[in-house]
């Protein structure tokens, strides 16, 4: 027992030690494509995966307004006067109390009221006289005015005109500053729509947990973007060039938080004001310090269809996307990038990171990259399909179908499709395999009865690499056509179906079979009684039974007398 124990252990140290120098190999070169013959399995390499393990938070306060109240929760609505949000008390016990206190008050109210009058009435008597005072006045200054010369008089006149003028211009320049404090009113009423329709969009997406910066004005949103990327000191690879900063910087956001500060009653100068609304951001941004320790290389896996004796078969249980850190040897799976907030087609980058793994002989994926014996992998059934092609890079095509088909490989300014006939005769044919990687050069086309390829000049400084695993080694392939049938039909002893997909169909197969009814024999009966003695035979039953039933209420009635 004790050489059994320490010959497993060896193994257990030993095969960690052999995956590390083989995926050395496989992963020295970022930027390559992964095919795996035996099972038809694809790594494209997506991007460079960082985790995000640094948090940087920020807060934006909107005032509010009254006009804002329908923002708050109810419990909050209630404490605040001014929104007008109101709950029905019963308070029966004190209504007589409140009644005499009203009218108490009353009373008092109306002996307030007479004492006033007379204050009036002498503020009147004191007015009047002051006006017959003013009124000789006036007198005295129109006897005064007769006087007056009568060029003095003309002057007057023509001040007279001009005032009138004046007056005539000062109705249009009143409507003037009318319609100018309209339209202030108008766009800051405008510009509240717009600031309240945003942020009630933006807060609603926000509740459905799709965290957004919507609610941000353009000048307050590229403060925001800055300020992320100066206390992250973050810095952008290649990959992220044609994706705007915004986009980037949204994509980094884990969680958002909206709460609500109302306004102390002792320090609110300003009533229409209630409160302020604050969103507060959570970004996760990766470490920037030791990146080759904490960076992954991302791949998309690809499973392709293939047919093999009149049924379509392909890989199963395999992760959409799949990271390997080369310097530490784990790895990352995401089998629904969704759920951890992730779009690693357009960003590596994720709300969440999966946890982390290592390469194990347990899993297919692991018997795949370590080369061993395909125990642990399944196929599924699939429906068939006339073709299957798909591209995987940009001048790399996957290709499916039920038999080999004959094509031909033409340059790109010979290709005209009124001419199919002479362009099939005096070209080079190729055939492809029922399931192939056929490589397009730039410049030419390749020609196929159902679909044409074409080859398109590299876009792209650093062209991804191919490298093929096939038995057990490593091989990098620069040929337009990579036989990969030929591969996955040389060993087939691992071509088994999870069982609960054999035992789905064979229900299927055994409920669309028809139901064959067995056939009955009749055997007619011993006595053939006719109809009108069964009828017979029961009326002479029902009346004994309501004989006997007389009979017995008769004598329990005799008793009781």
């Amino acid at each position: 027992m004790q050489f059994r124990f320490i010959l497993i252990q060896s193994l257990l140290i030993v095969f960690p030690v052999g995956l590390l120098s083989f995926s050395n190999v496989i992963w020295s070169s970022k930027n390559s494509t992964i095919v795996h013959l035996e099972t038809g399995l694809f790594l494209n390499y997506v991007g460079l995966y960082k985790p995000s393990d640094t948090i940087i938070h920020n807060s934006v306060i909107f005032p509010m307004g009254t006009e804002t109240c329908y923002f708050l929760p109810l419990e909050a609505a209630v404490k605040i006067p001014s929104c007008n949000v109101t709950q029905r008390i019963n308070k029966r016990a004190i209504l007589g109390v409140i009644a005499l206190g009203v009218g108490i008050i009353n009373l008092g109210i109306n002996t307030m009221n007479s004492i006033q009058i007379d204050n009036l009435h002498k503020q009147v008597d004191i007015i009047e006289k002051t006006l017959s005072k003013f009124d000789k006045a006036m007198h005295i200054h129109e006897a005064k005015l007769v006087n007056i010369h009568m060029n003095q008089i003309k002057f007057v006149e023509q001040l007279q005109v001009t005032q009138q003028a004046i007056n005539s211009l000062l109705p249009i320049l009143d409507s003037h500053a009318q319609l100018f404090n309209k339209l202030k009113t108008d766009i800051v009423q405008l510009h509240n729509h717009f600031q309240r329709s945003f942020l009630a969009l933006s807060i609603n997406q926000i509740f459905h947990n799709q965290f957004n910066l919507n609610f941000l004005f353009p000048h307050d949103l590229q403060k925001l973007v800055y300020n992320i990327i100066e206390q992250g000191n973050l810095t952008f690879s290649n990959q992220y060039a044609s994706i705007p900063l915004v986009e980037i910087i949204t994509k980094l956001l884990i969680h958002q938080q909206v709460n609500f500060i109302p306004n102390s009653q002792k320090n609110n100068m300003n009533f229409k004001e209630i409160g302020h609304l604050v969103i507060t951001n959570y970004f996760a941004v990766p470490q920037q310090q030791q990146q080759q320790q904490t960076s992954f290389y991302v791949y998309k896996l690809l499973t392709v269809p293939f047919s093999h004796h009149n049924q379509s078969f392909q890989l199963s249980d395999m992760p959409q996307y799949w990271a390997i850190n080369p310097v530490t040897g784990t790895t990352l799976e995401w089998y629904q990038p969704e759920e951890y907030g992730c779009n690693l087609q357009l960003m590596t980058t994720c709300r969440d990171t999966p946890p982390l793994r290592t390469i194990t002989q347990d899993t297919c994926l692991g018997q795949i990259l370590n080369q061993l014996p395909l125990t642990n992998c399944h196929m599924k059934s699939t429906s068939p399909m006339p073709f299957f092609l798909q591209q995987f890079t940009q001048n790399v095509w996957i290709i499916s179908t039920p038999r080999p088909i004959h094509c031909v490989k033409i340059p790109k300014t010979e290709y005209h499709p009124i001419h199919m006939q002479h362009i099939w005769t005096n070209n080079e044919p190729i055939i492809i395999p029922p399931v192939a990687l056929v490589n397009v050069t730039p410049g030419y086309t390749i020609v196929c009865p159902r679909f044409t390829l074409v080859g398109r000049p590299n876009t792209t400084k650093n062209s991804s690499s191919l490298t093929i695993l096939s038995n057990h080694k490593l091989v990098s392939s620069s040929t337009t056509v990579v036989d990969i049938y030929q591969h996955l039909t040389e060993n087939t002893t691992w071509f088994k179906t999870n069982w609960s997909e054999t035992s789905i169909e064979t229900l299927l197969n055994h409920i669309h079979q028809p139901t064959t009814m067995p056939t009955l024999e009749t055997y007619a009966p011993i006595h053939n009684w006719s109809s009108i003695r069964i009828v017979l035979i029961g009326l002479i039953t029902t009346l004994f039974i309501i004989i006997l039933n007389y009979y017995f209420f008769k004598q329990h009635y005799q008793r009781k007398k």
